[in-house]
């Protein structure tokens, strides 16, 4: 395999830019965390439906709570409390393509369900049950912007891949703490105030800062940035993301898009080996 060399690619074909995900050369099974705010959930379904579609076997769960998803986004449920009942209902599934959604209990007040730990997470991984599993490891409020807390994200240490995501509609905005998920955090963290512009730079600071938007990311882990939503002023990003990802060679890649568009990922930029690049859309 040759060295990865930056590229762009606009409009990149969807199986040339995901199938790469599921590549592992050390498990059957492939880990995706989801952390950051502004889209984690719908990007969770979205690339589980792909998966699935590709005849994999896919896990969805939470180390965090979320709304139980509706019946259209698995195809089986486990709600079991047991670690060790987990791992035994997971290894009695049928062989073939499976999308299943596996979490500790629901909470009928609310209709949040929890799901296992990270660590009963590595295990359920180490199990190799399934192609991908796909963890949503942080909560946002439904806010756009997040910087975590101490206690935050809950990524799984045998994450093969964390992509955090950012809500399009922050980028150049004024800094609005209605819309940022722990204010005082980013504040902290980054001396802004409210109504101060949410710069170029000031992203470069959370992308660059152990306790930014890949805090607790596993060392082995690649690192995906995703600007979900608000595409409304890509052109005028592109030399700035550019610039980001050749300021930040940790990051495999940065994506662009908007998850719910039919064409979910309009822009890619990324160091990319030759045999991963995605290709342009046919």
């Amino acid at each position: 395999m040759s060295s990865p060399k930056p590229i762009a690619v606009s409009f990149p074909d969807i199986g040339s830019l995901l199938n790469p995900l599921a590549k592992n050369i050390d498990s059957h099974t492939t880990l995706i965390s989801l952390c950051g705010a502004g889209g984690k959930t719908s990007t969770l379904f979205w690339l589980a439906e792909y998966f699935y579609k590709q005849g994999k076997r896919v896990l969805i769960t939470t180390t965090t709570r979320m709304f139980l998803p509706a019946p259209s986004h698995y195809r089986e449920l486990i709600l079991e409390a047991d670690p060790v009942r987990q791992l035994t209902r997971c290894q009695r599934l049928p062989n073939g393509p499976a999308l299943v959604a596996l979490f500790s209990h629901i909470d009928q007040a609310s209709g949040k369900v929890a799901g296992p730990t990270p660590q009963q997470i590595d295990l359920l991984k180490g199990q190799q049950r399934f192609d991908l599993i796909l963890v949503e490891a942080d909560g946002a409020h439904h806010k756009l912007l997040k910087v975590p807390a101490l206690h935050e994200p809950c990524i799984p240490q045998s994450s093969d891949w964390v992509i955090a995501l950012t809500g399009g509609a922050m980028v150049g905005a004024n800094a609005d703490p209605l819309q940022i998920h722990r204010w005082a955090e980013l504040q902290a963290l980054c001396g802004i105030a409210a109504g101060d512009p949410l710069d170029w730079p000031l992203f470069h600071k959370l992308l660059s800062h152990p306790l930014g938007v890949f805090k607790s990311t596993p060392a082995r882990a690649r690192r995906i940035w995703f600007i979900n939503g608000d595409y409304q002023n890509e052109t005028s990003w592109q030399p700035h993301l550019i610039n980001l990802l050749a300021r930040h060679p940790e990051l495999h890649a940065i994506w662009q898009g908007a998850v719910r568009e039919p064409h979910a990922i309009r822009h890619v930029f990324g160091h990319f080996s030759v045999d991963e690049a995605p290709q342009p859309h046919p």
